[in-house]
């Protein structure tokens, strides 16, 4: 394995231990242990993400409370990932991307459904040689176009 392939390689780990660092439930609640050495802790990280505020959080000092908070939420939440996990490295830069969807109720027990997500993690060298996350962004897909539309905008058959 090239080193190239071998930062891939652990960057697609990382962003895999990413979506699963996301679950919780009764038997095994969301502690920020789960992601927190995913991502760099100074003011560099900023995380745009599916809730509000829709001006992101700015810095680990806001984001680790934030994301605890977020995550007291739901009762039960589970990511599952598209097949579509893509990482580009250039040089002490890399970006993952992956579709994804979630489930799970809230504490009074109402489902939570997002059928269709999107992300993008972007990843920095650390001086020790880690990757570690300085930017993310979720999104949620818009239900226009709709599917046969969109095949036809791709020039694909329908």
């Amino acid at each position: 394995m090239t080193a190239s392939e071998t930062i891939r390689a652990a960057l697609e780990a990382k962003t895999r231990a990413w979506v699963a660092g996301w679950h919780t439930s009764p038997e095994a609640p969301f502690a920020i242990e789960q992601i927190a050495d995913l991502y760099v802790h100074d003011h560099r990280l900023f995380s745009y993400d599916f809730g509000r505020p829709h001006t992101g959080v700015e810095g680990w000092d806001k984001a680790a409370p934030y994301y605890a908070g977020f995550m007291a939420i739901p009762r039960r939440w589970t990511l599952t990932p598209g097949e579509d996990l893509r990482v580009t490295v250039q040089g002490d830069i890399a970006w993952a991307t992956l579709s994804l969807a979630g489930s799970g109720e809230t504490q009074d027990g109402d489902p939570i459904d997002l059928p269709e997500a999107r992300v993008t993690l972007i990843f920095e060298r650390q001086d020790d040689g880690d990757w570690r996350i300085v930017h993310e962004h979720g999104s949620a897909a818009i239900p226009f176009p709709d599917a046969v539309t969109t095949r036809r905008l791709l020039g694909e058959a329908a």
